[in-house]
């Protein structure tokens, strides 16, 4: 990071005060959560303790205000850190699914579904020991699939895109396909923008 810059700097419009290749490549990485296709995204956060702050307050100059994407921070039990970044809208729209909240709810998820409160329990889930396998269904996976990663489907495994796939894959590769489309909307607007500008379109 340019030193000199953060003496000299105090607008918030100077790129050289973010980092700028961290934060395009956490855009590559979340283009569907901008775009809306995923609901989510979870991206570990590496390095040591004073690389993970820099990262971390590097993601909430460019996303704190964000009006597309809210993040949490996840504080895992074993020291790490991982950021969970969020389209609400899209969220909303995937927890909209019946046969979704009825599964949830069966996992311990309170009955009645609200944004916020959906959404501390699954914080809580991510920071606990026992990893919440359930996640697949906030990235926006089919639930056929978790369910079958989960052992309670009953459909066959068939293969592997970016996640294990069961049953009908035609109805998983549309979903990855969204997903990969949206990924490469985005790495498009990464390469021909600046971070300012990135921030004025997110």
């Amino acid at each position: 990071m340019n030193t000199e810059c953060i003496k000299k700097c105090e607008n918030k419009n100077c790129e050289n005060k973010t980092n700028s290749s961290y934060i395009k490549r956490i855009i590559r990485l979340i283009g569907p959560v901008i775009l809306g296709s995923k609901p989510s995204e979870i991206v570990n956060i590496p390095g040591c303790i004073e690389d993970k702050e820099r990262k971390l307050n590097e993601i909430e100059g460019f996303f704190g205000n964000c009006r597309k994407v809210k993040y949490e921070i996840i504080k895992v039990h074993d020291g790490s850190k991982r950021v969970l970044f969020i389209n609400e809208k899209s969220m909303n729209r995937c927890l909209s699914d019946k046969k979704c909240k009825n599964f949830l709810k069966f996992l311990g998820y309170p009955k009645e579904y609200n944004f916020e409160t959906y959404m501390k329990e699954l914080v809580f889930r991510l920071e606990s020991e026992e990893f919440p396998h359930e996640i697949g269904i906030f990235l926006g996976y089919p639930l056929k699939d978790v369910l079958g990663f989960m052992g309670y489907g009953k459909q066959e495994f068939v293969e592997v895109c970016s996640w294990r796939i069961y049953g009908d894959k035609e109805v998983s590769y549309k979903v990855y396909n969204r997903f990969v489309r949206d990924k490469m909307k985005m790495n498009n607007l990464v390469e021909k923008m600046s971070i300012s500008e990135l921030k004025n379109v997110i």
